[in-house]
């Protein structure tokens, strides 16, 4: 029997024991939003929850999601949808927009972020942090409005007061100084979100000056100051402290909040990067990042998603419910809540027929502008730019791979002329790493079919050119955990496997160093004109 066999058994009984443990028989089941999701920020506004997550150099960034019972979630939206909000031309892959975090006050929610700069460090990239404000979290959202580049993970905080400060990780570029200190603070003006005075310094976290993901929470007097620590890999876990003071001295937890770090067997791993929120009955939750490895501390093609744990209270500090700090995969719903809410309808096969793209849709570092794509006719229309490793200008529509046996599925009409212009569909991680199934042209056999590649090189050739006689071919990718496999067909009924099984796991962090996730995508690339354009009927997602 596989690993991953095993790995499906031991989820099973933590998530029956859940249920037994908690009373319910229908628990909430982990991750509550699956796929690359990570570094998620949670906000109640009376009974509607809303999250957002962590987009990097994918564009439009910031997705917003919403629900009433914290186990079915909605995509409303995205935060920042114009280029005037988000410029990431050329950012290099694992840079751009990291960490948001959303607030809510006085009717009006604010969301601040940072865009990641390349640099030679990590002390001298650039970190310009910025907030944008909407009175409906589904948008449209605000010109964006500078705070500081002080470092990466701006959080905003309203005092019971009305005063706000930014939180945010900082760095420093000095010799015999460390890179990354710990978490600063800066007083924030709530009418021009303008910073105030001077920023200060105020926690160093538990280890090697690792503490990120700053967030405040007040209670009972205490501002609780909770931290992500240990990188974000199968080190990562979650910190608290406390102070009477919001510039403290702050005075660390005798215990972890919470981490896997110390359980490679568990099948939740890389726990943190929390945020704590009360229900409108007084039961505390709090949301983090975490991966599913496909084995013992491996790799996590489906990047770090969001998940969900029950928290109380004891002797002044927040504890996982039921004790000890290992983040389980089903959750005790709310006492109040209804386990049988509906789930808001997916569509599992997009068609094209409609206006306007579906919000779960992404590409790389610009916006979805018509001179590229279009949606007409039934069909989905990709004009061929800049290939796939390119920093500028792709031809990319993707959406999170979401579970570890999908399927995507498309049907093509590409008349390419020239070697250097191909359409199709990818697996993809980064530039540098992905797999895509194209039709293209060769001078000696005409219409052909090719499987390539990046691992660290570009480019690889996985299959032979195999001839085709039609310009309308079907095209699926399926995974099957680990494994990878593509096939075509030319009539949409007999499919034919073309190239090797091919490893899924290198589409992680793991393998790659990045911070994202797997996606499915079509794409077109021109590189004689830019001008010649692919047309797709369908784009369909299937869990085996």
């Amino acid at each position: 029997m596989s690993k991953n066999y095993y790995h499906r058994i031991l989820t099973y009984f933590i998530c029956l024991w859940m249920a037994i443990f908690t009373g319910s028989a229908q628990p909430i089941q982990n991750p509550i939003i699956p796929g690359f999701h990570p570094d998620p920020c949670i906000v109640r506004v009376q009974g509607d929850y809303y999250i957002v997550t962590s987009t990097f150099e994918w564009f439009p960034g910031i997705p917003i999601y919403h629900s009433t019972d914290l186990e079915h979630w909605e995509q409303i939206g995205n935060v920042l949808t114009r280029k005037s909000q988000l410029d990431l031309t050329g950012i290099p892959d694992a840079e751009g927009v990291y960490a948001p975090s959303i607030t809510w006050h006085d009717g009006l929610f604010y969301v601040t972020y940072t865009i990641v700069h390349p640099g030679l460090q990590w002390s001298s990239k650039g970190y310009p942090n910025y907030i944008v404000t909407a009175t409906n979290p589904a948008g449209p959202w605000s010109e964006p409005t500078y705070i500081n580049s002080l470092g990466f993970d701006p959080s905003l905080f309203i005092d019971e007061n009305g005063k706000g400060y930014i939180v945010v990780r900082i760095f420093d570029h000095r010799k015999g100084h460390p890179s990354s200190p710990g978490i600063g603070i800066h007083e924030l003006d709530m009418k021009t979100l303008k910073p105030i005075g001077q920023p200060r310094f105020i926690y160093s976290g538990w280890g090697k000056q690792s503490a990120e993901g700053p967030k405040l929470l007040k209670k009972d007097g205490y501002y609780y100051l909770f931290t992500a620590e240990g990188g974000t890999g199968y080190g990562h876990y979650e910190a608290v402290a406390r102070s009477r003071n919001i510039y403290g001295p702050y005075e660390r937890a005798p215990h972890i909040f919470y981490t896997a770090k110390d359980n490679p067997e568990w099948p939740v791993q890389k726990a943190g990067h929390g945020t704590m929120f009360s229900t409108p009955g007084g039961e505390w939750y709090t949301t983090h990042l975490a991966s599913r490895p496909l084995t013992k501390q491996g790799h996590c093609p489906l990047g770090r998603e969001t998940y969900l744990q029950k928290v109380e209270w004891k002797d002044g500090w927040p504890q996982l419910a039921g004790g000890g700090t290992l983040p389980v995969p089903a959750v005790a719903r709310p006492a109040q809540s209804c386990s049988n809410t509906p789930q808001p309808p997916t569509a599992a096969c997009d068609d094209f027929s409609g206006t306007t793209l579906a919000d779960k849709y992404i590409t790389t570092r610009e916006p979805f502008l018509p001179s590229w794509i279009k949606l007409k006719e039934g069909k989905l229309h990709l004009r061929g730019r800049e290939a796939l490793g390119c920093l500028y200008h792709q031809s990319l529509l993707a959406q999170r791979v979401t579970a570890f046996n999908q399927s995507f599925e498309t049907r093509l009409t590409f008349r390419p002329v020239h070697y250097r212009q191909s359409a199709g569909l990818c697996l993809y991680y980064n530039t540098t790493h992905f797999y895509a199934l194209g039709l293209t042209h060769d001078e000696q056999k005409g219409l052909v079919l090719e499987l390539t590649g990046a691992d660290k090189t570009y480019l690889e050739y996985l299959s032979e050119r195999i001839p085709v006689p039609t310009a309308d071919v079907w095209m699926r990718a399926a995974i099957d955990y680990g494994k990878l496999q593509f096939y075509y067909s030319t009539d949409g009924k007999e499919w034919t496997p073309i190239g090797p099984v091919l490893d899924f796991g290198k589409l992680s962090d793991d393998y790659t160093g990045g911070f994202t996730g797997a996606v499915a995508g079509l794409f077109a690339q021109d590189g004689v004109y830019e001008s010649t354009w692919a047309a797709f009927d369908y784009f369909s997602c299937k869990e085996e």
